[in-house]
C-alpha cells in the first residue's frame, strides 16, 4: 500500500483519525503506537487549543462574576449580623434605669411597677415571704439612696393574708384609674368624687 501524500513511497502506518495510509515521513506519533497524518494533527491541535481557550475564558468569567447567593448564604449573613448585635447588647448594652429620678420624684406608675418588681424579687429569694415595709427592700432588692427613700412615701403598701400584699399609689387624681398591684395580679379602682369604687 502506498502513502496518501507520497504515492511513490510505501505506507508503514495508518492515521488513527482518517485511516489514511502514511509513510514514515508523514506519520506523526501522538502516543506510542498511535499515529496521525499532518492534516488530522492540525485539526486536533486547533480543536484542543480552542477548547483549552474556552475553558480558560469560562474560568476567568467565573472568577469575575463570583458565585450567586442562595437562601443559605442570606441566612448565614442575617444570622451573623443578629449574633453580632446580640453580643454588642450583652457586652456594651445593659438595661437602662426604668425611669429618671425626676419622673420618680413626681410619682406615678413607673415607681409603682418598679417597687412591685422589687417585692416579687424579695419574695422569690426570701422563701415566698413579703416584706413588712417597703424599707425592707432597700438596698438589696431596690437600689435607692438615702435621699431617694422619700419616693416610697408616694406608695401605699400593706401585707394581705389572701392576696399576699397590696401596693398602690397614695394619691391619684379624680377620674383616674388607680392600680392596686397584688401577688395574684392587678386590680383596677376608679376614684369618683371623694371615695373609691
Amino acid at each position: 500500500m502506498q502513502c496518501k501524500f507520497h504515492p511513490d513511497r510505501l505506507a508503514k502506518q495508518f492515521c488513527s483519525t482518517c485511516h489514511a495510509p502514511l509513510c514514515e515521513e508523514c506519520a506523526e506519533e501522538l502516543r506510542p503506537g498511535v499515529y496521525t497524518c499532518f492534516q488530522c494533527a492540525m485539526v486536533r491541535q486547533i480543536s484542543e487549543g480552542s477548547s483549552k481557550l474556552s475553558e480558560k475564558r469560562s474560568r476567568a468569567q467565573g472568577k469575575k462574576r463570583g458565585k450567586k447567593w442562595g437562601p443559605f448564604q442570606y441566612f448565614l449573613m442575617v444570622s451573623s449580623v443578629l449574633i453580632v448585635v446580640m453580643w454588642g447588647v450583652i457586652l456594651f448594652g445593659g438595661q437602662p434605669a426604668p425611669a429618671s429620678k425626676a419622673s420618680l420624684a413626681k410619682g406615678g406608675r413607673v415607681l409603682l411597677f418598679m417597687v412591685d418588681g422589687a417585692i416579687k424579687r424579695y419574695a422569690h429569694y426570701e422563701g415566698n415571704k413579703y416584706p413588712d415595709s417597703l424599707l425592707d427592700l432597700v438596698p438589696k432588692y431596690l437600689s435607692f439612696k438615702k435621699a431617694e427613700l422619700s419616693y416610697l412615701n408616694q406608695l401605699l403598701y400593706k401585707k394581705d393574708p389572701v392576696k399576699g400584699y397590696k401596693l398602690s399609689l397614695r394619691h391619684y387624681k379624680k377620674g383616674d384609674m388607680n392600680l392596686v398591684l397584688t401577688a395574684k395580679g392587678i386590680e383596677y379602682r376608679m376614684k369618683i368624687g371623694g371615695g373609691t369604687q
